[in-house]
């Protein structure tokens, strides 16, 4: 794999500075930091844009670059929830265009029963059966405390039975999540606040999907190429005229010569859309020539007036035949 344009990523000349090269990277961190910055691709822009910056300077720094002395700190940051990840699977279609998918999230609800408090008003008492409730026990000196019970001779066990001492219960839910167009199977989608649970005096963490294509009944993705099988009749292939390729987005007819040797048509900018500075991909229709099983009597007739035609033009329409056409006369 080809090392990236590092100078390119921070837009600068190949002999910048190193003032500059910190300069460029704190423009793109103040603009692609995934705290400031709720686009899905801010994640992956600011990578990008620290990846670059640690190699041409030689040195890893904090993810946010230092601010400028004169400006006022920046507010602490309040506690996060976890982020979670999941995998959700698309269409090529979904991915190409964009679309709605929903995913199940792990949720929770307060339990009814204990009102979120994990206990209950009463408690359920049960002998120990270490010292059979005496809160006793024999030991080499004599009887001393029950160690289990400590000296109580029972247990009572306050925890709510319906959430078993939680104070909530499991409660998945449906979110629905809309795919922005051009996103790339593979690629990972933020969706802000869909996360962990908040702690105390905190904001939940997000949610990271990270798209999975399901398969096609037609097309199939190579890099940014979409690549598609199209059978075509050979007598089209013969008589050349308009065929019609599937796209991502329809039917395209497109004009097949006559006669051709071609084995595939390609579309450019048909296959997979742009997106930011990533150009659009081009679609490749393979075409699969397909002979019929058998010819009817009009066919055959067709055909054989179609080669008398062709015998007489050999030299025209076919040297090859027209040289073999000689070689034979030669070894009569």
């Amino acid at each position: 794999m080809s090392q990236p344009d590092f100078h390119q990523i921070l837009g600068i000349t190949p002999n910048a500075s190193a003032a500059e090269i910190k300069r460029a990277f704190k423009r793109l961190a103040m603009r692609w930091h995934p705290d400031r910055n709720a686009d899905p691709q801010a994640h992956e822009q600011f990578r990008l844009a620290r990846e670059a910056f640690e190699h041409l300077t030689g040195v890893r720094e904090a993810a946010t670059p230092d601010a400028p002395e004169d400006s006022p700190p920046p507010p602490p940051r309040r506690p996060r929830g976890e982020d979670h990840r999941l995998d959700v699977g698309v269409e090529l279609t979904e991915a190409a265009l964009g679309g709605t998918v929903t995913v199940t999230l792990e949720g929770r609800s307060t339990c009814v029963t204990c009102d979120g408090s994990g206990r209950r008003s009463y408690g359920r008492t049960t002998m120990c059966s270490a010292c059979h409730g005496s809160g006793r026990v024999r030991s080499e000196g004599g009887l001393k405390s029950c160690p289990s019970c400590k000296g109580k001779g029972y247990f009572t066990d306050n925890h709510c039975a319906d959430c078993e001492g939680r104070g909530w219960n499991p409660a998945d839910r449906q979110l629905a999540v809309s795919i922005p167009p051009a996103m790339l199977p593979g690629e990972e989608l933020r969706v802000a606040g869909q996360g962990g649970p908040a702690p105390e005096d905190g904001e939940p963490g997000d949610l990271y999907l990270t798209l999975r294509a399901r398969p096609h009944p037609l097309f199939r993705l190579d890099g940014h190429d979409i690549h598609v099988d199209l059978p075509v009749s050979i007598f089209r292939v013969l008589a050349g005229g308009v065929v019609d390729v599937p796209t991502l987005t329809g039917i395209q007819q497109t004009l097949l010569s006559e006669s051709s040797t071609a084995t595939e048509i390609r579309l450019p900018g048909a296959g997979f859309p742009a997106r930011g500075r990533r150009h659009a991909g081009d679609l490749v229709a393979h075409l699969q020539v397909q002979y019929p099983r058998f010819l009817s009597k009009e066919q055959k007739a067709l055909l054989e007036m179609a080669d008398q035609v062709l015998q007489q033009q050999l030299d025209d329409q076919s040297p090859i035949l027209a040289r073999w056409r000689d070689a034979l006369k030669q070894n009569r």
